[in-house]
């Protein structure tokens, strides 16, 4: 991961700029990236501090869904998946934190969502050793 800082040219006023597992994240300066999460088909997952946040608890997962309206059943796929976070209150399911919003309409091809941090994702426990329960 390569900080590219507020001095870069690139940057909006008030946001910083990161080079993450070859994807540009261009996030609020309250965000500060601290690792790469993992990368998929959609995009880049990274975890961050909040700084904004007082609680002791102030980590989140952001992914940035890049070429987010490239094709039609992609853009598709990622409203659903956005609808039933929304809506879903559970334990064992994330929830959406917010959505950053996008500099202009013009430029709006990337979406970032932030999440809570966990520790693992289910494809892991799933494939690990330990006990499942219902």
């Amino acid at each position: 991961m390569q900080a590219l800082g507020p001095n870069d040219p690139a940057a909006r006023p008030g946001f910083k700029a990161y080079k993450v597992l070859g994807s540009r994240f261009e996030l609020p300066e309250h965000y500060e990236i601290i690792d790469p999460v993992g990368s998929g088909a959609y995009g880049v997952v990274v975890a961050a501090k909040d700084k904004s946040e007082q609680s002791e608890n102030n980590l989140v997962a952001i992914k940035k869904i890049e070429k987010a309206f490239e094709h039609k059943i992609f853009a598709l796929r990622t409203l659903r998946e956005l609808k039933i976070m929304r809506l879903l209150n559970h334990d064992n399911v994330l929830s959406v934190k917010s959505i950053l919003k996008p500099e202009s309409l013009e430029k709006f091809d990337q979406i970032y969502v932030v999440t809570e941090l966990m520790e693992t994702d289910l494809s892991q426990i799933i494939k690990s050793n330990q006990p499942l329960t219902d």
